[in-house]
């Protein structure tokens, strides 16, 4: 059985994890290192692993995509709503991008890494997805949100690509693959607008 961390450790567990992975290695980081960057004695850490310590910067990520949700125009398509919120997780990631490269360095190389950024990017898909106003739950939404992880993926993969602070190669995968999803897709993946209930009937 699992040991659940507190909320407030997962927060300082993600911060010291991104301020050692920025000079350290992160084959080279060990629990009792995050608990002296958190300033927290390493028994709060119990049950925890490095590859939690990856989710906790994962979750912080995926919570910074709902700041500022007032200034998400209700009038853009689906597909562009998306894009946006998807956006805002990389623009989190950008100032950090020596620790986040640290934390996923020979992701590509390792099956078990690789499925867990996978069920990481679900994860991500499955919150924008219910930011978004689509539906993430039942077996079709579980659909959207399986699809939409790899596009996250892939974008993130082209992320890595990027120069700091362009996004050229990312917002170009990402639109890519959403407009792929969208004309292979459509309503049934949730990008095309549902008619209203009086819409396309008889006078």
């Amino acid at each position: 059985m699992s040991v659940q961390l507190d909320p407030a450790v997962r927060r300082d567990l993600a911060r010291a994890a991104l301020a050692v992975a920025a000079e350290t290695p992160w084959r080279e980081v060990t629990l009792a290192k995050l608990a002296h960057a958190a300033a927290r004695p390493v028994s709060d850490l119990y049950g925890a692993s490095l590859g939690e310590a990856v989710d906790c910067v994962e979750e912080a990520f995926d919570r910074a995509i709902a700041d500022n949700m007032d200034q998400l125009d209700p009038s853009q398509s689906v597909r562009d709503r998306l894009f946006e919120l998807i956006m805002r997780r990389f623009e989190a990631m950008e100032p950090h991008r020596k620790a986040v490269l640290s934390m996923e360095h020979g992701v590509d190389r390792d099956p078990a890494l690789m499925a867990a950024a996978h069920q990481r990017h679900v994860r991500c898909a499955r919150w924008v997805l219910a930011l978004a106003g689509l539906e993430a739950d039942g077996m079709t939404g579980q659909a959207r949100a399986q699809g939409l992880g790899v596009i996250i993926g892939q974008a993130r993969a082209a992320w890595r690509g990027d120069d700091a602070g362009d996004f050229a190669k990312t917002m170009a995968s990402l639109d890519k693959n959403l407009r792929r999803a969208e004309e292979m897709f459509g309503r049934w993946a949730g990008f095309e607008a549902r008619p209203k209930p009086d819409e396309g009937s008889a006078s």
